[in-house]
């Protein structure tokens, strides 16, 4: 095999490989169903990523005990595979339960697939401003971060003046979350594309 079959077969794998990548992100945009996440602000930034608005979910951090805990699974440790068992609501889907298995999530509600990244027997308590006993979980899902044109990030992360931002995510069959586009108050400010 000469030379130039081979660079040119290289080449091939690479561009079939980025235009798999590419078809993913597609086929969970176009077949997902489309549920509203509510963020919660964060305000970490970075030179070298390009400017982008960093995504904290009202679902990523999950109480398992206490008044507020979630049903289902109760241990979990960090990398854990998880399924959360998501009730769709127009003001934002509200997490129901997590589980270790998608047969677990009763049927009816989304199931969205995450990552342990951490769970802490101790949560900060935002109205007293202590920290209690109350073991919670923290999950991603692949959807926190979220490129935005130059200098446009910081009014996602942080708005201003009541605004609330949330984010139109699409979940499909296998669990694997995109995201569609970003709301403020309600309406289409960002909407993903292809191109």
């Amino acid at each position: 095999m000469n030379l130039w079959l081979k660079i040119g077969l290289l080449a091939a794998a690479q561009l079939a490989a980025l235009a798999a990548m590419i078809a993913d992100k597609q086929w969970t945009l176009n077949t997902g169903t489309q549920v509203v996440l509510q963020t919660e602000p964060v305000d970490p930034r970075s030179l070298f990523m390009g400017d982008y608005a960093r995504l904290n979910y009202a679902i990523s951090r999950l109480r398992l005990d206490g008044d507020e805990g979630i049903g289902g699974d109760k241990e979990f440790a960090r990398h854990d595979a998880v399924w959360v068992a998501l009730r769709p609501d127009p003001a934002g889907a509200r997490a129901v339960s997590v589980h270790r298995e998608r047969a677990a999530v009763p049927p009816g509600l989304l199931a969205l697939k995450g990552e342990v990244l951490y769970v802490s027997d101790y949560d900060w308590d935002r109205v007293t401003s202590k920290s209690i006993k109350r073991r919670t979980l923290q999950v991603r899902y692949g959807i926190e971060q979220y490129y935005v044109q130059e200098g446009t990030g910081r009014q996602i992360e942080r708005p201003q003046g009541g605004e609330k931002v949330s984010i139109l995510a699409a979940v499909d069959a296998r669990g694997k979350a995109g995201i569609v586009g970003v709301l403020l108050d309600g309406q289409m400010k960002y909407r993903e594309t292809l191109f």
